[in-house]
């Protein structure tokens, strides 16, 4: 079985049981015009169906890789990471979930993808350059971005000056 087809199973799976969710990650930042190489897929999900999404993956053979309160990780016919929308800022990104042309998933937004990628490299600087270049990628292909959103996420990190300078590279 193909990524593809182990994708495309796990979201009928989703849709099936009316799981809502948001493609966020790499995969998500291809969907805004990068041309970023991905080998798993990254999902935002509320929290509150933790249970029947190990469920899907013991019906679809997935391996339970991680698991905690945030994160579930699966491995299988497709990797799949799933981050849990615990939290309100992030139950917000689910009510704003965009549909592109193009792009058979739902994604976050683009301002949300940034604050997760903000919040990914401020909590852990090696992956900062692939995150500050995944930002710099979708601030150049989505006009008008709501920068104060963008700072929003920023200033919980302290790095808006960062961002600044990313903006300042368009």
């Amino acid at each position: 079985m193909s990524l593809i087809q182990g994708i495309t199973e796990f979201t009928n799976e989703l849709q099936k049981r009316h799981i809502q969710f948001g493609i966020i990650g790499g995969m998500a930042v291809f969907a805004y015009g990068g041309e970023r190489t991905t080998f798993d897929i990254d999902f935002l999900i509320h929290g509150q169906h933790k249970n029947a999404l190990k469920e899907i993956a013991h019906d679809l053979s997935l391996k339970v890789v991680n698991e905690n309160a945030e994160v579930l990780q699966l491995s299988g016919h497709a990797q799949i990471d799933i981050i849990f929308a615990n939290r309100p800022k992030s139950q917000e990104m689910l009510e704003h979930l965009r549909t592109i042309d193009g792009f058979p998933y739902q994604v976050v937004s683009p301002e949300d993808l940034i604050g997760l990628k903000i919040q990914a490299f401020a909590g852990d600087r090696s992956r900062e350059f692939t995150d500050k270049g995944d930002i710099l990628t979708i601030l150049r292909n989505v006009p008008d971005v709501n920068f104060s959103k963008i700072k929003e996420y920023a200033d919980i990190f302290n790095v808006w000056n960062e961002i600044l300078d990313i903006k300042n590279r368009l």
